[in-house]
């Protein structure tokens, strides 16, 4: 089993609990399965405590015991529920901690009124910054698991054409390509932060269907199969003369890569041609700015300044109001993130951020565009997903 080291474990506890410290935080009740899994190395229900010096103290409902084979610390106690667990710390030796850290942004209201009812006068501050911002920098241990969603998808696209045939539709290729990548490994799910951000696999677009209006929060549309699930892939056919946008997340170990490739099917008009060189020329111009200590923003600023001295200013990112207002986007256990390469997001640039960078152009026949998911070193970027970037060619 591949379990998460003790010594990854001891470097985000201690990342964490200088924050902590910084902040005046007593402790920090986790609850949520993906930072569970990041300071915990498991999922299990119950309740995890940081406190700002120490090891943490896992109150666990279920499975104490599967929590002991995976998770790398020791205090792990077993919780009948919820109402238990102040007592539960106070035999363990927590019960002085007056401010207390919770993750607000993802935190059902119900779980924080339950949480304030059980420790009056308690003061309970939103850790949600502070968390975020202690896992967008990664570790080499999270970018080789990066690495293994990457080289999942490099195999998995190179297999697209021969699946991508004449009278294919969406569907067809969406079921061979995640078919491929499950017996790869990947982990079946795509996680995200934002409520209600719901995603597969990813979204594969044949023709118009990239610039179909949706919820999703994202520049590429699609019709999908259900209102109820209103993103993926469709059972529209690819027809000659349009391009199919695969945009399809890796998941290996937790952690996620992104990655988009337009295809041609057949002849393209020379419109969409030059518009998929223009933004391989914008995406090399994104790349050699991806320096430690530049603004988030100010990259952002600069791809807007050349895009609007083009001709693509209008479909650039999304038709219509699918139009989002970002290039790019932190990446790792989650698909949303920090940093985002957004107007006002000034947060510099830091060696060990890992950001999904995906500029893309509209038209009403189909869309054009690229997504690598890069490392940003001490030296400048480095590309996790490596594979040709020009408009490939699938047969008519």
């Amino acid at each position: 089993m591949d379990v998460l080291p003790k010594s990854e474990a001891v470097h985000r506890l201690g990342r964490i609990q200088e924050w902590m410290r910084h902040s005046s935080i007593d402790a920090l009740f986790v609850l949520q399965n993906t930072d569970l899994y990041y300071f915990a190395g498991t999922i299990q229900t119950g309740l995890l405590c940081l406190p700002a010096e120490g090891e943490p103290l896992y109150l666990v409902q279920r499975s104490p015991a599967r929590a002991r084979m995976e998770s790398p610390w020791e205090r792990i106690v077993p919780l009948r529920g919820l109402k238990q667990a102040p007592q539960a710390l106070a035999a363990e030796g927590l019960a002085g901690v007056r401010r207390i850290g919770l993750e607000l942004d993802v935190l059902p209201a119900a779980h924080y009124l339950r949480l304030v009812q059980l420790f009056p006068g308690v003061d309970f501050a939103d850790a949600s910054e502070g968390i975020r911002k202690v896992r967008m920098v990664k570790s080499p241990y999270e970018v080789q698991q990066m690495r293994g969603a990457a080289g999942m998808l490099r195999e998995a696209f190179a297999h697209i054409p021969e699946w991508a045939r004449a009278g294919a539709t969406e569907l067809d290729v969406a079921a061979r390509l995640e078919g491929f990548l499950r017996a790869r490994g990947h982990q079946g799910i795509v996680r995200a932060r934002s409520f209600n951000f719901e995603i597969g696999y990813g979204t594969l677009s044949a023709g118009a269907s990239a610039g179909h209006p949706i919820c999703y929060p994202g520049p590429v549309g699609c019709l999908g199969l259900y209102p109820a699930v209103p993103n993926g892939a469709s059972r529209r056919p690819l027809a000659p003369g349009e391009t199919f946008m695969v945009d399809v997340v890796g998941g290996y170990g937790g952690y996620l890569a992104d990655k988009t490739r337009t295809y041609a099917v057949g002849e393209i008009p020379a419109e969409m041609r030059r518009a998929h060189e223009f933004v391989l020329g914008l995406l090399g111009e994104i790349e050699a700015m991806l320096q430690p200590g530049k603004p988030c923003s100010s990259v952002y600023e600069a791809v807007m300044e050349r895009v609007g001295e083009s001709p693509y200013a209008d479909g650039f990112m999304g038709a219509g109001e699918n139009r989002v207002r970002f290039i790019g986007h932190g990446i790792g256990l989650e698909l949303d993130e920090l940093p985002v390469l957004a107007a006002g997001f000034d947060l510099p640039l830091e060696a060990g951020m890992t950001i999904a960078v995906e500029p893309k152009i509209f038209f009403p026949q189909g869309g054009v565009g690229v997504e690598n998911t890069y490392l940003v070193t001490a030296a400048g970027a480095e590309k996790l997903t490596v594979f040709p970037e020009e408009l490939l060619a699938l047969p008519a």
